[in-house]
């Protein structure tokens, strides 16, 4: 008889554990919420981040701890475009130096100021959003931010993040948003109806999906949408680790960006893009420059509701998740195989990028080991054990 302990962990359970790869652009916090002059906390699987915007008007990214007392430095004070930790007063600059202490530093010792130093993550802003590359900063330069050709243009859509907080692991909303089969959840929305999967495969780092589905059904397209979406019978959706994206005719499109801060909470930022939106009844395009009172009322009356339902569905699956991690699971649609393998494959990249990393380092003789956030010491060693036993070479 085997033992809970000798029984091998089903994909399903595996990937409810894992974080995603810290060697890409995550879009932590939106930019109008970070002033001049101010820092804010951002989560990254387990680990906290300090965001704050200089004087000069760049935001920053460091690990949120003081090197003296561990004190979170968004409790501090920027000053300039440093950040002072609250407690000692100890000042650290954008890449994570200790820059100044306030106060003497020890016997003999006055005048000279040790060599201190925190983890720092690469920024960028875009679309409205802070990103931030919270594994190797090295590998930063190499790796886009996703591209939105619609936001990149001369004359760029208009639109309204939906910021969100859901109660489960990052890996069952990636499910969600992919799944058409929940369509009875959405009964009295009707954003898709009689959804059928055509196609679906991977290119890289990409799974793209294809489903036919009846679109014309949905309230806002029967209302403001073109033609009353009566020629829209099919949809593309596309996994671009760790982004996810719909596109309806180049004309509606969706993009998820998720942060996952534990096993069973994520940050989620929505991006609804509307290219063809109609005034009702006489079916005259509205022109992007005076949309926005009409997104206001699309996302309130519309897209929240609908996301409110997925909120629900959500929190109920992680609940259950913790109630009956190892019941036999019944799963129809292919699609969410792919996406566990991809996220367990990810995640194992990851690792190992960061033991080849931390053999560099010491090769380096550096005086100060970082590993990617969200990583920890007793993750590196179960990789190294994982890959030792399938009888794999580790740098």
């Amino acid at each position: 008889m085997i033992t809970q302990k000798e029984r091998k962990e089903s994909r399903r359970e595996q990937v409810r554990k894992v974080g995603q790869s810290g060697n890409y652009w995550y879009a932590m916090e939106l930019s109008k919420n970070l002033k001049k002059g101010k820092s804010i906390e951002a989560k990254f699987w387990k680990s906290s981040i300090a965001l704050f915007r200089g004087e000069d008007g760049k935001v920053r990214a460091l690990e949120n701890r003081c090197a003296h007392r561990q004190i979170r430095l968004t409790s501090g004070v920027v000053n300039g475009n440093n950040l002072i930790c609250q407690y000692h007063g100890w000042t650290y600059d954008g890449c994570g130096k200790c820059i100044q202490i306030s106060h003497e530093i020890g016997t003999g010792k006055k005048d000279k100021l040790p060599n201190i130093m925190i983890n720092y993550y690469p920024v960028q802003e875009k679309y409205g959003f802070i990103w931030v590359f919270p594994g190797d900063p090295e590998m930063a330069d190499k790796v886009p931010l996703p591209s939105i050709p619609q936001l990149d243009q001369k004359k760029p859509w208009k639109f309204i993040p939906i910021d969100i907080t859901i109660d489960a692991h990052f890996s069952m909303i990636l499910e969600n948003v992919c799944d058409f089969n929940h369509a009875f959840l959405h009964r009295d929305y009707r954003p898709f109806t009689d959804p059928h999967l055509r196609d679906y495969y991977r290119q890289e780092d990409t799974i793209t999906m294809e489903y036919d589905t009846d679109l014309s059904q949905s309230q806002v397209v029967k209302v403001a949408g073109e033609k009353q979406g009566k020629e829209f019978d099919n949809m593309t959706l596309w996994y671009q680790y760790p982004y996810q994206a719909s596109n309806i005719a180049d004309k509606y499109l969706h993009w998820l960006f998720m942060v996952p801060i534990d096993e069973k909470t994520t940050r989620c930022f929505f991006v609804f893009l509307f290219g063809a939106l109609e005034i009702p009844l006489i079916r005259v395009q509205i022109p992007q420059s005076v949309r926005w009172p009409l997104l206001k009322l699309i996302n309130k009356f519309y897209v929240i509701p609908l996301l409110n339902q997925d909120l629900w569905a959500l929190n109920e699956e992680q609940v259950a998740h913790e109630k009956h991690p190892d019941e036999h699971h019944y799963e129809f649609n292919p699609i969410v195989s792919e996406f566990q393998k991809m996220s367990l494959e990810k995640w194992d990249q990851y690792l190992q990028s960061e033991v080849d990393r931390e053999v560099r380092q010491k090769d380096e003789k550096k005086k100060f080991i970082f590993h990617g956030c969200g990583v920890t010491k007793a993750d590196l060693d179960m990789h190294r054990a994982k890959v030792n036993e399938n009888g794999k070479v580790l740098a």
